[in-house]
């Protein structure tokens, strides 16, 4: 798992930038969020890679 913050445009608001990847079996799920802070992107990144994670989890429970 990698994950990376970073400021976008520092002058701007919803400048936090978030991005998240994750290696499963086979290829490497990502997200990426930018919001007002970093704790709101991060939890929106967590979001969004459980919902990729679980995704992927049925694919290969359906082969």
């Amino acid at each position: 798992m990698e994950i990376q913050c970073k400021l976008v445009k520092p002058a701007t608001a919803q400048n936090k930038e978030v991005s998240m990847s994750v290696a499963v079996p086979g290829t490497t799920l990502f997200v990426e969020k930018t919001s007002d802070t970093f704790e709101e992107s991060t939890d929106l990144c967590v979001d969004s890679m459980k919902v990729q994670l679980q995704k992927f989890k049925e694919k290969l429970r359906n082969r």
